[in-house]
């Protein structure tokens, strides 16, 4: 009653057996001698040919017992297509998992690492791995890329320093469409032949949200020319935070601790209360250089609260010469890389376009690198992703994406 075998599959035994001090059932089903079975390219009713001896699938465990399914798999024989391996109801072909397994097992990846969840339902972390990948593969080739119209693109640390990988997202639905290893222009161009292989079009893309690094530039340049680039306002709110955070101010004068005063100095004042305010302002009055810096960073933050470009491009001009004069080196080097990136700033003026969503998908990659101790491959967080990025949008009992 519980296995609900589909016609005309029949369990003919159930029984116990102990295995390294473990009990497991064990269920047999059967298709009974005569019985015709149906041909899996065309569904016709055919007499069976042989069978596959013994085929073993793991089910979800009874009553805290692994429980195995065991069955001979006919083969029919059709006058059309000839001698082929009938479709099992339960499992998916050349699994050694039931749906209902896998479906648990999936389920539980994304919430911990493979690791754990191995020594959960006893089985050996590669098992989990070797379905974590046919998954993930099932949802790269699933995706339709004919309506990706804005994409959003990071690099994320892989491992240590110098690995990365590179994450292409829709920028309309925050999805992760698709992720490569690297994070130069050979990635640009694995997106360029990725979307032609799932329906996409590159001259479709219409705009591109990345940081200022020049190797993403440069690929969108070269792969998607008629796209436009979007500088991405987080990545320059966070260039102006780490030069205002990177300012040697000499021997500070705080009433606070060093991590209090940079707390309230990184903050937005929009959310800060009137004591945290009064104190940031004493910290700035107190400190010449730091003040300086303080007032440098807000005033670049502050572009986006204008309405329209050209009130933009006069306060980056003005913002530079004022910068540049300081000669505070961080903010001097930000000036230079503000007047190069000044078409691609100016841009989100008219896309509005910003790797919000991406950065919302990058905090969730942290999530899985720090819950699984780190990698020891790329494709694997690469998987991985794809996994995470697809949760509300996937078929968990095997039927599909």
């Amino acid at each position: 009653m519980a296995l609900e075998p589909a016609d005309p599959w029949k369990v003919t035994d159930v029984g116990y057996r102990d295995a390294e001090g473990e009990r497991e059932v064990h269920i047999r089903l059967d298709v009974p001698y005569g019985s015709l079975v149906g041909c899996p390219e065309c569904g016709a009713l055919c007499k069976v040919h042989d069978r596959t001896k013994d085929r073993t699938w793991r089910d979800l465990d009874f009553r805290g017992m692994r429980t195995y399914i065991h069955a001979d798999v006919p083969r029919s024989d059709c006058p059309d297509h000839g001698v082929k391996q009938i479709s099992i109801p339960w499992a998916r072909q050349g699994s050694g998992f039931t749906l209902l397994m896998e479906s648990m097992i999936m389920s539980m990846v994304r919430q911990m690492p493979v690791k754990t969840v191995g020594d959960l339902i006893r089985e050996h972390p590669g098992r989990v791995w070797t379905l974590v990948r046919v998954y993930s593969k099932k949802l790269r080739d699933s995706l339709d890329l004919s309506e990706v119209r804005r994409v959003g693109v990071d690099e994320k640390c892989f491992s240590g320093r110098d690995e990365f990988i590179t994450v292409f997202a829709d920028a309309d639905t925050g999805r992760i469409i698709f992720a490569v290893q690297g994070k130069d222009s050979a990635a640009i161009k694995a997106f360029k032949d990725f979307l032609k292989e799932h329906g996409g079009k590159n001259e479709n893309i219409t705009d591109f949200s990345c940081d200022f690094g020049n190797t993403f530039i440069a690929g969108i340049r070269k792969y998607f020319p008629t796209a436009r680039i979007t500088g991405d306002r987080f990545h320059l709110i966070k260039l102006a935070n780490t030069a205002l955070n990177d300012t040697k101010c000499g021997e500070l004068k705080l009433s606070v601790n060093r991590m209090r005063a940079k707390y309230l100095l990184l903050r937005n004042p929009a959310k800060m209360s009137e004591d945290d305010l009064a104190l940031k302002d004493k910290i700035c009055q107190d400190n010449e250089v730091l003040g300086i810096a303080y007032r440098l960073k807000e005033s670049l933050c502050s572009l986006y609260l204008l309405e329209d470009p050209y009130s933009a491009e006069e306060h980056l001009f003005s913002w530079m010469r004022w910068a540049r004069n300081t000669r505070l080196y961080h903010f001097v080097k930000l000036a230079d890389t503000v007047e190069k990136h000044m078409a691609h700033i100016l841009q989100w003026f008219a896309s509005r376009l910003t790797n919000a969503l991406m950065e919302g998908t990058n905090s969730l990659i942290s999530v899985i690198k720090s819950r699984a101790r780190g990698f020891k491959h790329p494709q694997s967080l690469i998987s991985m992703c794809y996994l995470v990025s697809a949760q509300e949008k996937t078929d968990l009992y095997g039927r599909g994406v």
